[in-house]
Protein backbone atom coordinates (compact mmCIF):
# COMPACT_ATOMS: atom_id res chain seq x y z
CA UNK A 1 0.00 0.00 0.00
CA UNK A 2 1.79 3.60 -0.90
CA UNK A 3 1.57 6.60 1.04
CA UNK A 4 -1.69 7.97 -0.82
CA UNK A 5 -3.73 4.94 -0.37
CA UNK A 6 -3.12 4.55 3.29
CA UNK A 7 -3.64 8.58 3.78
CA UNK A 8 -6.78 7.80 1.54
CA UNK A 9 -8.09 5.07 3.69
CA UNK A 10 -7.27 6.81 6.79
CA UNK A 11 -9.69 10.02 5.58
CA UNK A 12 -12.21 7.48 4.72
CA UNK A 13 -11.85 6.21 8.71
CA UNK A 14 -11.94 10.41 9.78
CA UNK A 15 -15.17 9.83 7.76
CA UNK A 16 -16.48 7.07 9.57
CA UNK A 17 -14.93 8.73 13.21
CA UNK A 18 -17.14 12.34 11.94
CA UNK A 19 -20.64 10.40 11.19
CA UNK A 20 -20.50 8.44 15.08
CA UNK A 21 -19.31 12.04 16.14
CA UNK A 22 -23.05 13.42 14.86
CA UNK A 23 -24.29 10.82 17.53
CA UNK A 24 -22.07 11.83 20.27
CA UNK A 25 -22.77 15.48 20.25
CA UNK A 26 -19.20 16.33 21.66
CA UNK A 27 -17.96 19.60 20.33
CA UNK A 28 -14.40 18.52 21.64
CA UNK A 29 -14.45 15.02 19.63
CA UNK A 30 -15.68 17.13 16.40
CA UNK A 31 -13.14 19.38 16.57
CA UNK A 32 -10.41 17.24 16.82
CA UNK A 33 -11.54 14.97 13.96
CA UNK A 34 -11.96 18.08 12.12
CA UNK A 35 -8.34 19.07 12.66
CA UNK A 36 -7.42 15.32 12.00
CA UNK A 37 -9.38 15.73 8.70
CA UNK A 38 -7.21 18.67 7.72
CA UNK A 39 -4.39 17.00 8.72
CA UNK A 40 -5.05 14.02 6.48
CA UNK A 41 -5.77 16.44 3.39
CA UNK A 42 -2.54 18.20 3.79
CA UNK A 43 -0.59 15.34 4.51
CA UNK A 44 -2.64 13.58 1.01
CA UNK A 45 -1.71 16.98 -1.30
CA UNK A 46 1.88 16.86 -0.06
CA UNK A 47 2.17 12.96 -0.47
CA UNK A 48 1.28 14.08 -4.08
CA UNK A 49 3.57 16.51 -4.60
CA UNK A 50 6.45 14.27 -3.29
CA UNK A 51 5.65 11.51 -5.74
CA UNK A 52 5.30 13.89 -8.78
CA UNK A 53 9.12 15.42 -7.84
CA UNK A 54 9.95 12.01 -7.10
CA UNK A 55 8.95 11.08 -10.98
CA UNK A 56 10.64 14.09 -12.60
CA UNK A 57 14.03 13.39 -10.46
CA UNK A 58 13.71 9.30 -11.59
CA UNK A 59 13.17 10.86 -15.51
CA UNK A 60 16.27 12.92 -14.78
CA UNK A 61 18.45 10.47 -13.60
CA UNK A 62 17.59 8.28 -16.77
CA UNK A 63 18.55 10.90 -18.77
CA UNK A 64 21.78 10.97 -17.14
CA UNK A 65 22.36 7.92 -17.02
CA UNK A 66 21.57 7.63 -20.46
CA UNK A 67 24.45 10.87 -21.45
CA UNK A 68 26.67 9.01 -18.96
CA UNK A 69 26.41 5.72 -20.92
CA UNK A 70 26.77 7.18 -24.45
CA UNK A 71 30.09 8.80 -23.23
CA UNK A 72 31.30 5.57 -21.53
CA UNK A 73 30.71 3.77 -25.18
CA UNK A 74 31.12 6.13 -27.16
CA UNK A 75 34.85 7.82 -26.75
CA UNK A 76 36.43 8.86 -29.82
CA UNK A 77 40.02 8.24 -30.96
CA UNK A 78 41.94 11.68 -31.78
CA UNK A 79 43.44 11.90 -35.45
CA UNK A 80 44.87 15.17 -37.05
CA UNK A 81 43.84 16.67 -34.16
CA UNK A 82 39.65 16.31 -34.39
CA UNK A 83 37.78 13.41 -32.96
CA UNK A 84 36.68 10.10 -34.95
CA UNK A 85 34.10 8.38 -33.60
CA UNK A 86 33.62 4.41 -33.73
CA UNK A 87 30.98 3.55 -36.08
CA UNK A 88 30.52 7.48 -37.57
CA UNK A 89 31.91 9.06 -40.59
CA UNK A 90 33.76 11.83 -40.44
CA UNK A 91 35.89 13.92 -37.85
CA UNK A 92 34.24 15.86 -34.93
CA UNK A 93 35.02 18.87 -33.17
CA UNK A 94 37.57 18.25 -29.80
CA UNK A 95 36.65 21.58 -28.30
CA UNK A 96 32.91 21.11 -28.42
CA UNK A 97 33.18 17.22 -27.29
CA UNK A 98 35.29 18.09 -24.07
CA UNK A 99 32.97 20.78 -23.38
CA UNK A 100 29.99 20.46 -24.15
CA UNK A 101 29.49 16.85 -24.77
CA UNK A 102 28.45 17.65 -28.22
CA UNK A 103 29.43 15.70 -31.26
CA UNK A 104 29.97 18.86 -34.00
CA UNK A 105 30.87 17.04 -37.42
CA UNK A 106 33.40 19.23 -39.06
CA UNK A 107 33.07 20.63 -42.26
CA UNK A 108 35.64 20.65 -45.19
CA UNK A 109 37.76 24.26 -45.94
CA UNK A 110 37.49 25.22 -49.58
CA UNK A 111 39.77 27.37 -51.74
CA UNK A 112 41.75 30.35 -49.30
CA UNK A 113 40.40 29.22 -46.40
CA UNK A 114 41.97 25.96 -46.71
CA UNK A 115 45.78 27.85 -45.50
CA UNK A 116 43.75 27.58 -42.06
CA UNK A 117 43.42 24.17 -41.80
CA UNK A 118 41.65 21.00 -43.55
CA UNK A 119 38.10 21.26 -41.46
CA UNK A 120 36.52 23.53 -39.42
CA UNK A 121 33.57 23.75 -36.80
CA UNK A 122 30.68 25.18 -37.84
CA UNK A 123 29.63 25.66 -33.92
CA UNK A 124 33.00 26.97 -32.80
CA UNK A 125 34.89 27.92 -35.62
CA UNK A 126 37.74 25.96 -34.44
CA UNK A 127 40.45 24.68 -37.75
CA UNK A 128 41.75 21.37 -37.64
CA UNK A 129 44.54 19.02 -39.75
CA UNK A 130 47.08 21.73 -40.47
Amino acid sequence: MDVISAIQASIESAKKLRELSKKLQDAEFSMALADLNNSLADAKLEAAGLKEQLAAQKELNLQLSEKLAQRETGKPVCEDGSYVFEGESGNFCTGCWDAKGMKIRLTEEKGAFRAFGKWSCPSCQQCFGQ
